[in-house]
């Protein structure tokens, strides 16, 4: 049957990565001022699989229950949180550590979460980054698909309240999901239909207007996603054809019945979807009789299910070709939004790094102004105490405390800064220019 798949990707061995590098670490982010990594961000780790590294069983075993391989992650020394996130064809555990020399450590353990000796990995803010394009759905086997941000958003939820997760890496979610949900709200990059369950279900629509009774023949996966599309837009009953006495697929009160009763099944449909893979036609003319004048047929199979004569001649039947014209449609539109779409991912990327650099700033500045405060506090209770005793010039009283508080608050810089004049520290002095927007006069 017919696969949808995003832009392939090129495998990445575990130690490859994007981002510069300094003398100790080959995958660490640039420290320099040209383009500062703040530390919080550095911790971060993403270990992941995909279904272009591993077959869809192995990415399915990979996390049996998100909650219990996120602690036993968590629960390695030096780690400070993890979360795994099971989406369509990929397994991927996101960690913070204590300090990003731990990062290796956080690595090791998410692969023995996962099972797997050599999963991709992204460090610090190609972690970010990946976190980011998933959630804006441009790493999703069907680009721009909405599924995965409930996906995201359900699994650090989880770990929140388990208590696996905090601090910059649920602040990392937190701006991946805002720019997820952004870029389907402003692009065009979710618009269209780019599955054949969905599709399928648009040639029906508008062929028959919604169905009341659907007969799904075939009940592998497409005819899985055949009834998820149908279910999710209507309230009807689907019915399977199947050559197994029983399956999932039927819904609203359905059932499931043989090959050989096909006609039968057929001949109150509103519409039927054939996608069972056989090698030989399993909808001939018998079924093709039995079928309503206003029924479709939409044939999924490759070969086709239809017989040649019913496929040429009964304008009711509807081939791959037309279905795959849909999703093509669907994937043009996804794709022409996908530039601006990396574009909202770089800004949003860049939005959280500076925000992570400013919060290292915010520490100091908190005591910068409780050291203000308490100043200010002394000099008020002094001019206080001077007028409660008799002191009878206000304006004297004023100036002397302006001009105390201004020396105190000035104390301590005036010391550094002569200290780092005898020790020839220009740096030192240029930040404090810098600091106070000072205009100093030329050298002498």
């Amino acid at each position: 049957m017919p696969a949808l798949e995003r832009d392939g990707e090129s495998p990445t061995d575990a130690t490859d990565a994007t981002d510069a590098t300094d003398a100790t670490d080959a995958n660490a982010e640039p420290t320099g001022r040209d383009d500062p990594v703040p530390e919080s961000v550095r911790r971060l780790v993403c270990c992941r699989i995909t279904g272009s590294d591993r077959s869809g069983a192995a990415v399915g075993r990979a996390i049996d229950d998100p909650v219990a391989t996120a602690r036993r992650v968590a629960d390695a020394d030096r780690v400070t949180g993890a979360v795994a996130v099971e989406t369509c064809e990929r397994a991927a555990v996101f960690v913070a550590t204590r300090t990003a020399a731990d990062r290796e450590t956080g690595i090791r353990a998410a692969r023995e979460a996962l099972g797997v000796p050599d999963p991709r990995v992204e460090r610090g803010r190609t972690a970010v980054e990946h976190l980011t394009r998933l959630a804006c759905g441009l790493e999703s086997p069907i680009l721009g698909e909405d599924h995965v941000l409930g996906q995201l958003r359900r699994a650090f939820e989880a770990a929140r309240e388990a208590d696996l997760a905090g601090g910059v890496l649920t602040r990392a979610a937190d701006a991946a999901l805002a720019a997820g949900r952004s870029v389907r709200d402003e692009t065009r990059i979710n618009e269209g239909t780019v599955d054949y369950g969905s599709a399928a279900c648009d040639v029906v629509a508008d062929r028959s207007g919604a169905p009341d009774r659907l007969v799904v023949v075939g009940t592998g996966e497409m005819g899985a996603e055949v009834v998820s599309a149908a279910t999710a837009r209507w309230d009807l009953r689907v019915d399977a054809v199947s050559r197994s006495a029983e399956s999932d697929l039927p819904a609203g009160g359905g059932e499931t019945l043989s090959h050989g009763a096909l006609p039968e099944a057929v001949a109150d449909a509103d519409a039927v979807v054939t996608a069972t893979g056989a090698s030989d036609p399993v909808f001939g003319n018998e079924a093709a009789a039995a079928l309503p004048r206003t029924a479709t047929v939409v044939d999924l199979a490759t070969p086709p299910d239809a017989a040649p004569a019913v496929r040429e001649n009964d304008p009711r039947v509807v081939g791959l070709d037309a279905v795959r014209a849909r999703v093509a449609d669907g994937l043009s539109v996804r794709r022409a939004a996908a530039p601006a779409v990396e574009r909202r991912v770089a800004a949003a990327v860049e939005r959280f790094l500076d925000r992570e650099r400013e919060a290292r700033a915010e520490d100091t500045l908190r005591a910068l102004h409780r050291e203000a405060k308490a100043v200010r506090e002394a000099e008020l209770e002094r001019a206080r105490t001077r007028l409660d005793a008799g002191d009878t010039d206000p304006e004297a009283v004023l100036e002397d405390a302006m001009r105390s508080l201004t020396a105190s608050l000035l104390a301590t810089p005036t010391e550094r800064l002569k200290e780092a004049a005898r020790a020839g520290d220009g740096e030192t002095i240029d930040a404090a220019d810098r600091l106070f927007d000072l205009d100093r006069p030329n050298d002498r």
